[in-house]
């Protein structure tokens, strides 16, 4: 402004940009409404950043005041109202757009769109807004529209239209999210032969697997029961690879382990995540194993392990209470619930060795052999 330029459309503009990007809405707005002259881009800079900061209404009522409103601004809000999970308005907007407007969508626009599909979970949504982009040439032209359609076909139920789309895209132009795309489709199906089978058809092409298509292959090893399988490629990630396992890596190899029954090697495998990486996620997923397989004693020591760490929340209690009445222990199953009442009954914030939490380690560790019969319990 001290050199003159507060009239200059250009300069302005991307000083909206500069508030807007660093989240300064209020800033980027006030900027907007001072500028003498403004410009289509104008208008998609001042949009972008309220749908970018999580403000797709706001974002929406610019685009209404809008004269002249391009693709830029429709996919802006758009992706704004997907991000939020408003997929309902995101897809009406799409809709809008094309119908009334006339706008033709860009890739970017599909590639936005395409997550909404997905949540929505409507195969019959999904096949129109393939044959869309398939009159459109976006499949063509853009193997990150193939990509996500493969994607948005697996987690609206329908795997072999996932693979039909992936077999009908010539090998020269699949690339490692293509491949990553199928395999995980399989997975969430669980179907772990042939996730497999394509896992190695793409080593065999040439590409090396990534962080996201080792954790596609474990869920799929998982979810296919392939315990032998699963603990091969947790091996080869660093082995072979260099892929050094993060929190996600470690909890899909307990919870392979723990739907196998294997809980010593999947609690093994617990002690021995990093301390850097390690969180309540892994102990809960092996909480949950030994919930499945009634074992009673290392859910004592598990729950303890997460009462170490935080104080933990509802969920705990509950599960644990459910383990120990599913073997008869009904006495300290209601004790276990109790004790829940207390803890979200108390003010929060309070220390991790607040009464009530020592208590229910005494009901943990003290209470451990107790063999409560239905009438003992009241029940």
């Amino acid at each position: 402004m001290k050199s003159g330029f507060e009239s200059h459309l250009y300069v302005q503009t991307a000083v909206v940009y500069m508030y807007g990007s660093c989240g300064r809405l209020i800033d980027a707005h006030r900027v907007f409404d001072e500028m003498p002259e403004r410009n289509s881009i104008s208008w998609n800079v001042l949009i972008s950043g309220f749908a970018k900061w999580d403000q797709p209404v706001v974002a929406h009522i610019l685009l209404e005041k809008m004269v002249a409103r391009t693709v830029v601004s429709w996919t802006a809000v758009i992706d704004g109202y997907t991000r939020m999970n408003r997929v309902d308005e995101a897809f009406g907007l799409f809709r809008r757009m094309v119908a009334d407007d006339a706008i033709l969508p860009s890739e970017v626009t599909i590639l936005t769109i395409i997550p909404a599909v997905s949540s929505l979970g409507d195969v019959n949504i999904c096949q129109s807004v393939h044959c869309y982009v398939e009159k459109r040439g976006f499949n063509a032209s853009d193997i990150r529209v193939l990509n996500s359609i493969i994607d948005s076909y697996a987690k609206c139920g329908c795997a072999n239209s996932a693979w039909m789309v992936f077999f009908e895209t010539p090998a020269e132009r699949r690339n490692l999210v293509t491949w990553t795309s199928i395999i995980s489709a399989f997975a969430m199906h669980g179907m772990g032969k042939e996730a497999l089978e394509n896992f190695n058809k793409m080593e065999n092409s040439g590409l090396q697997p990534n962080r996201v298509t080792f954790l596609s292959i474990l869920s799929a090893c998982s979810h296919g029961g392939l315990v032998k399988e699963g603990l091969m490629f947790f091996e080869k990630m660093d082995a072979h690879y260099k892929i050094e396992p993060d929190i996600k890596h470690y909890g899909s190899l307990i919870d392979l382990l723990g739907r196998a029954g294997r809980l010593e090697e999947a609690e093994n495998v617990a002690l021995e995540v990093p301390c850097d990486i390690s969180n309540d996620v892994i102990w809960r997923t092996l909480l949950g194993a030994c919930s499945f397989h009634g074992d009673v004693k290392r859910a004592e020591r598990v729950t303890t392990k997460i009462l170490e760490r935080e104080k933990g929340y509802g969920g705990d209690y509950v599960l644990m209470s459910n383990i120990m009445a599913g073997v008869g222990r009904y006495g300290d199953a209601k004790k276990l619930r109790e004790l829940m009442d207390q803890r979200y009954a108390s003010k929060a914030g309070g220390s991790a060795e607040e009464p009530e939490l020592v208590h229910l380690k005494a009901v943990l560790h003290g209470l451990g052999g107790s063999k409560t019969t239905c009438n003992q319990a009241g029940v």
